[in-house]
């Protein structure tokens, strides 16, 4: 008998006509309030695939978990007109998501960029959701984050192998990120690439680095608050990342004293965003969500 399949992949077609593409894990599970999964802005489903797993299990709850890939990323359909990557469209994308999948209220899990979507949410469909984890983000955007993730791809050149995109990784990020061992930076490199005609390719529309190339230094980013102040009646966990540069230690603390409720987490060794399967992450997040079914 062959083994059952981790996920099932599913595409709908969003409001414009294009393919958004997205993995659905334990589906066979009957507990209420899926959990849904949203990734950073040049990221994708697979970075759920370790957390995905221990929902669905019976350890982490019998959960149904959804992660979905944005337009342009992942499995997903490239938008012609890269204006189209916005955190609307992208909102309306997921909304559209939940919609033909025929669920209700969920659990919004928000990595970076996911957390301003799951923000959003809050602001445009409160009573959707049922709990929300944002994930090194918050209403304040320090810029110098955003500028090293468009810098770390600008080389013209890719690495030829996953072990030489997992090294190259590893070099660049081993400082800031020690909790990761090289099996995490080789999955890393999985997350990142994939093959395609012999040669890795980056998981992602390079026009997306078109917006964070435009980045002023020398002027504040829009902030979010009006929209966190959505989840003030909503059970949140806010996890920052141990050496983050892009969710500022001020703004962390912020949110707690505007969110009094919410609850906090540190991951460990990591830099931006962190993996919620690793240093036990995923344990808190089960947690999180056990009192929140």
């Amino acid at each position: 008998m062959s083994a059952p399949l981790k996920y099932i992949t599913f595409k709908v077609s969003a409001r414009d006509g294009l393919l958004i593409s997205g993995k659905k894990y334990g589906w066979e599970n009957e507990a209420p309030h899926p959990v849904v999964c949203l990734a950073g802005i040049t990221r994708n489903s697979s970075d759920f695939h370790d957390l995905a797993l221990y929902l669905a299990s019976k350890k982490g709850g019998s959960r149904r978990v959804v992660a979905i890939d944005y337009r342009g990323r992942g499995q997903s359909q490239y938008d012609k007109n890269w204006k189209n990557y916005t955190l609307t469209i992208e909102a309306e994308d997921t909304l559209d998501i939940l919609t033909a999948l025929g669920l209700g209220e969920v659990n919004i899990i928000g990595s970076s960029r996911g957390a301003l979507i799951a923000m959003m949410l809050a602001s445009m469909r409160p009573g959707i959701l049922k709990s929300v984890i944002l994930n090194d983000m918050g209403p304040v955007i320090d810029a110098t984050g955003l500028v090293r993730i468009w810098k770390t791809y600008e080389s013209p050149t890719l690495p030829r192998t996953f072990q030489e995109a997992a090294d190259l990784r590893e070099r660049l990020g081993h400082a800031s990120s020690p909790a990761f061992d090289k099996e995490e930076w080789l999955k890393e490199a999985h997350r990142l690439y994939k093959m395609q005609n012999g040669k890795l390719v980056l998981q992602f529309d390079k026009k997306l680095l078109t917006s964070l190339r435009a980045i002023n230094l020398d002027e504040r980013l829009p902030d979010m608050w009006a929209d966190f102040a959505a989840l003030t009646k909503i059970p949140t966990l806010a996890i920052r990342a141990e050496n983050s540069d892009i969710l500022p230690i001020e703004s962390f603390e912020t949110m707690k004293l505007l969110h009094p409720k919410m609850e906090t987490a540190i991951a460990k060794g990591q830099n931006h965003a962190p993996i919620l399967s690793v240093g036990g992450l995923e344990k808190t997040v089960a947690q999180f969500l056990q009192k929140n079914i």
